[in-house]
């Protein structure tokens, strides 16, 4: 039983007019071909998927065709044939990244003074060229200066600046471009109905974008989902791990609209769903940029801040973190501020934001002791939750990020020290709190709510303690604030 070829193997290019993306190019291959002017050497650049094997393996025919077509190969005659089914001995195809080395350049230099055994010229296909050694280099180098005139080297690249300038000065060179959506997206149209797949509207599209302008890649996913069912823009972005365009739009219309609530809540779905926030930040930025080009001028602004935060987010310690600081600098305050949930833990017993509107200046009365520990009783925890929500909000109002760090922590008041310890799976927000510009902020908020207040501890619950003062750390600090000396502790 015959193996049966992968899509994109199946719908290879066996004429020139069939090459999608890259009529420039093969205009000027065609005309070569037809007025029988070829180069000696051909290097073809570009990323992966958009034809530079394709482009060499039909000049290799073209060049070798008994009957060509105005510059395209027959596909018929005997050389066309046997070239298209691997069995002619005058084109050899050679992977530069496994054959390398210097011993095989002196092979092929031996091997080229040889005539072609039945073509008219014998053709050397160099895939991935650039990964030949330095001394490859210069062992070829003497071979593309003065060639025999019936040699023909093709190399393709996909990073011509690692092949030395002396090989490239020697090659007439084309650099292909990422081939258009549009161009995809119709081919992918065209294929899908030739093979039977069921294609949903929208569906080619997708495939496109997310191809990168890489047809080949756009083929592979075709197929992978083609045989599974019917091709919808949903299936897609599922299999890809991609938001939905629904999720991407609502953002950015929360942005728009300085809607901070509406905006943290997709963060907020997207993180429980395990999605890649850094891929959302790529589509956000792309999406804008449609909006923008088509016609939605609020989208302008938008754009060099989603540039900035899709650089940035992909190396941020919390992507979340990142992405919701990015809304609060946007769009300002939540109207109604909830506590952060962790990624990898949601604490119950975390109480709710407050629901009413932030007030521009906040005051309190001084307290004497109180906590929200779990060992309190039902009316000092309600009273504690009370005190919190107004830290938080005077927090939220003097630094948005202070009042993301504090959002998760459990605290407590006594003897003038306030103790804020951030639970498991928050350390970032721990570290972050002991900066200093961040930390002043910290004491000056609560200078407003406690009185006295001879200190501010933050620990993290994931130490080994909890993150408690011990007898003679808080002896220290006291000593500290009050300008005395420790006598004993006994």
């Amino acid at each position: 039983m015959a193996e049966e070829l992968a899509l994109y193997r199946r719908w290879r290019p066996k004429r020139f007019s069939e090459v999608v993306g890259q009529d420039l190019v093969v205009a000027t291959l065609k005309r070569a071909v037809a007025q029988g002017q070829l180069h000696h050497a051909y290097l073809f650049a570009g990323q992966r998927g958009i034809g530079k094997t394709t482009l060499a393996r039909l000049l290799a025919r073209a060049a070798n065709c008994l009957a060509p077509e105005d510059g395209e190969p027959c596909n018929r005659c005997p050389n066309c044939t046997r070239i298209l089914s691997g069995q002619s001995l005058d084109v050899v195809e050679i992977d530069g990244a496994s054959h390398r080395g210097i011993d095989q350049v002196r092979q092929l230099r031996e091997e080229v003074a040889f005539l072609p055994a039945g073509a008219r010229y014998k053709v050397y296909i160099i895939d991935e060229v650039h990964m030949l050694t330095p001394e490859a280099f210069n062992a070829l180098l003497k071979t593309l200066e003065e060639p025999p005139p019936h040699v023909l080297f093709l190399f393709a690249t996909t990073e011509p600046h690692k092949v030395p300038p002396t090989v490239l000065s020697r090659c007439q060179a084309f650099w292909l471009q990422p081939i258009p959506e549009d161009l995809i997206a119709a081919k992918i149209t065209e294929i899908a109905q030739a093979e039977g797949f069921a294609l949903a509207p929208g569906a080619a599209e997708v495939l496109a974008q997310r191809s990168g302008g890489s047809l080949r890649d756009a083929l592979v996913l075709l197929e992978q989902l083609g045989r599974t069912g019917p091709l919808t823009p949903e299936r897609i972005e599922a299999y890809l791990g991609l938001p939905s365009r629904a999720q991407v739009d609502r953002f950015l219309d929360a942005l728009v609209a300085k809607n901070a609530d509406e905006a943290l809540a997709t963060v907020e779905e997207l993180a429980r769903r395990g999605q890649d926030l850094a891929l959302f930040a790529e589509e956000l930025l792309g999406r804008a940029r449609d909006r923008a080009v088509a016609g939605e001028q609020e989208f302008l602004s938008l754009l060099g801040g989603l540039l900035a935060l899709r650089t940035e987010l992909p190396r941020s310690f919390s992507r979340r973190l990142r992405l919701e600081l990015f809304v609060l600098e946007h769009c300002g305050l939540p109207k109604t501020p909830r506590r952060a949930r962790a990624e990898t833990a949601s604490p119950a017993s975390l109480p709710e934001a407050p629901k009413e509107d932030l007030s521009p200046a906040i005051t309190a009365e001084p307290r004497a002791a109180i906590s929200e520990e779990p060992g309190d009783n039902e009316s000092n925890r309600g009273e504690a939750r009370e005190v919190w929500e107004e830290v938080l909000r005077a927090a939220w109002e003097a630094r948005a990020d202070l009042g993301v760090f504090l959002a998760p922590a459990q605290w407590a008041y006594t003897d003038g020290i306030l103790r804020v310890t951030l639970p498991p799976g928050f350390r970032y927000h721990y570290e972050s709190l002991q900066e200093k510009e961040v930390r002043q902020a910290l004491e000056e908020v609560a200078r407003r709510f406690f009185d006295p207040l001879l200190a501010v501890e933050v620990g993290y619950a994931g130490n080994e303690g909890g993150g408690r003062l011990s007898l003679e750390e808080a002896a220290r600090l006291l000593a500290e604030k009050l300008e005395g000396e420790i006598i004993s502790l006994s």
